[in-house]
């Protein structure tokens, strides 16, 4: 009976053993290439883009409109302040973005995020006057901030 309980056991103790054998941290210096990068801050990419696509449509009309010199109207700033908050929300919550920062912090590369957010916004075909908006606004700030933080604590 008892060694019947043991041979049920032993599974789920090699599991475990094994499960914390592959818990260890990626040393940086091994694992941080451009072929290791590449293919993370493309998918973290392809996420944003789904789950933002219309608050992006909004934003570069707005930006387009402002680039022609024009004021854009009511009806279009009330979308434009909507989309804003569908960005923050996706800045705050979304899957592309967590990547990106656990891809950053991995790497303890800050500038991963920054060069591949503002890319995504050049590649969405916002303009250059509205990628500077975004990138001063809190919530984009909030994003870098975290990033350069760990436990609290800046990083060098």
């Amino acid at each position: 009976m008892r060694h019947g309980l043991i041979l049920m056991a032993l599974p789920f103790v090699m599991t475990g053993s094994l499960l914390s054998s592959c818990a260890t941290a990626p040393d940086p210096a091994e694992v941080c290439t451009a072929e290791w990068i590449k293919p993370r801050t493309t998918r973290a990419v392809d996420d944003i883009t789904k789950s933002s696509s219309s608050a992006l449509k909004s934003l570069r009309k707005v930006g387009e409109t402002y680039a022609a010199g024009k004021t854009p109207g009511p009806i279009q700033l009330l979308l434009f302040a909507n989309s804003m908050k569908s960005l923050e929300r996706q800045v705050k919550n979304g899957r592309g973005i967590r990547d990106l920062k656990t891809l950053a912090n991995t790497c303890n590369d800050p500038k991963i995020v920054t060069d591949t957010l503002t890319g995504f916004m050049r590649d969405q075909g916002l303009p250059d006057n509205m990628i500077d908006f975004v990138t001063r606004t809190p919530a984009y700030q909030s994003i870098i901030a975290d990033i350069a933080t760990t436990d609290g604590t800046p990083q060098s």
